[in-house]
């Protein structure tokens, strides 16, 4: 079942990581989404498929914000792709590559970091698929 609050936690942290990267570099990246993915996880609970979850919904929800925020501030001040995007895309040649490389890069690595935010909340007791006696 989906914990809401976990997204918006999460959405919030990507949200004022992006804020400072911007005020920083004045670029986008990527990271505020990670940061937020892991933060997501953290907030569902020990569960790995949780934070995995709540990683990948968060990873959805936050380029639903970001995409057109990069569309926009790339027409108006001609700014380049988001952080590590412009490295990556530079190697691929067909459409496919760069469809398949965008799609994996943001959203494995949200799950990765979701999966290992839940794993860090353990510290507050084993996940419910450990049985007791190995804890």
């Amino acid at each position: 079942m989906t914990r809401w609050h976990a997204v918006v936690t999460g959405l919030l942290v990507a949200l004022t990581m992006e804020v400072v990267i911007w005020l920083v570099s004045g670029r986008f990246s990527l990271i505020g989404g990670l940061v937020g993915s892991g933060v997501a996880g953290y907030v569902a609970g020990t569960e790995p498929t949780d934070g995995a979850w709540h990683g990948l919904l968060t990873a959805l929800a936050w380029g639903i914000v970001l995409i057109p925020l990069g569309v926009l501030v790339t027409l108006t001040r001609g700014a380049g792709v988001p952080f590590p995007l412009e490295f990556v895309l530079s190697v691929l040649r067909t459409p496919g590559d760069v469809t398949t490389a965008i799609l994996l890069l943001v959203t494995l690595p949200n799950v990765f970091t979701g999966t290992a935010g839940s794993l860090v909340r353990w510290g507050t007791g084993p996940p419910a698929w450990i049985p007791e006696d190995w804890a």
